[in-house]
């Protein structure tokens, strides 16, 4: 039987050569990993991100690419702060160390949110408000009016006319038919309603709101009407003024 010094002697050559090949190997992979690839991947070299919110996508594109780094549109969103194009949001943010080579993803605004207005003449008063806003718009004033097309309270016309392009939360103002124009036209009563209601119900019976008169009366909430002239009941021609006297907690004021 060969003895371990014998078996050693024997194949010598093989186990040097297999050593060398080991230790080429491992200096390979030292070198691949503490010189090739930090050259490849920049190791160590990093640099401040500048800020690039605020500026056209283009712009800041080619800063980004002056300093060695790559810029992606990660995606819009609607915001009327920021001009269409603009960039609204970075990541890495600002001033933030990175290494060469990095993506840069950015948020580009849309601009302002742009809705059409929809058709709401032909509907009640309250369908027109639940159709503005399921469209994203806002209901502004509302006029009264007669009107010999229109039945009494239904909508004969809107501020703004459908399939316009306006920004979102705009406000349409829409007008209420009263019917068809009576040949007189009688006062309502008033007292005791507050000076907002007191106006909407003279303008819905085709009158107009006259001079409001405040009296000091601490029994009664402010703004409440404690007198009408023409008196409820009367009649009256078309658009005429009906006067008004008003609680206050104030000494007496007139406004005009």
């Amino acid at each position: 039987m060969m003895k371990i010094t014998d078996i050693l002697k024997k194949y010598k050559t093989h186990i040097y050569g297999i050593s060398a090949c080991l230790l080429i190997l491992i200096i390979l992979i030292l070198v691949t990993d503490l010189v090739i690839m930090p050259v490849y991947t920049h190791h160590g070299v990093e640099q401040e991100l500048p800020d690039i919110t605020e500026l056209k996508f283009e712009d800041a594109q080619k800063i980004l690419s002056e300093k060695g780094f790559q810029i992606v549109k990660d995606g819009e969103k609607f915001d009327d702060n920021y001009e269409a194009g603009t960039i609204i949001s970075q990541n890495p943010l600002p001033f933030t160390m990175v290494k060469k080579g990095r993506r840069i993803y950015v948020i580009v605004s849309a601009g302002e949110k742009m809705v059409k207005v929809p058709k709401v003449t032909g509907s009640s008063e309250r369908e027109a408000k639940f159709i503005l806003r399921q469209a994203g718009l806002t209901l502004g004033e509302i006029f009264y009016e007669y009107d010999q097309y229109y039945p009494k309270d239904v909508v004969c016309g809107q501020s703004i006319a459908e399939n316009m392009d306006v920004q979102e939360q705009d406000t349409v103002d829409i007008t209420v038919s009263l019917g068809q124009m009576p040949s007189v036209f009688i006062v309502p009563d008033l007292e005791g309603r507050s000076l907002d209601e007191a106006k909407m119900i003279i303008r819905k019976a085709g009158l107009k709101v006259g001079e409001i008169t405040y009296q000091k009366n601490k029994k009664l909430l402010p703004d409440t009407v404690i007198g009408q002239d023409p008196s409820a009941g009367e009649e009256t021609g078309k658009g005429a003024q009906v006067d008004l006297t008003v609680s206050t907690l104030k000494d007496d004021e007139e406004i005009e």
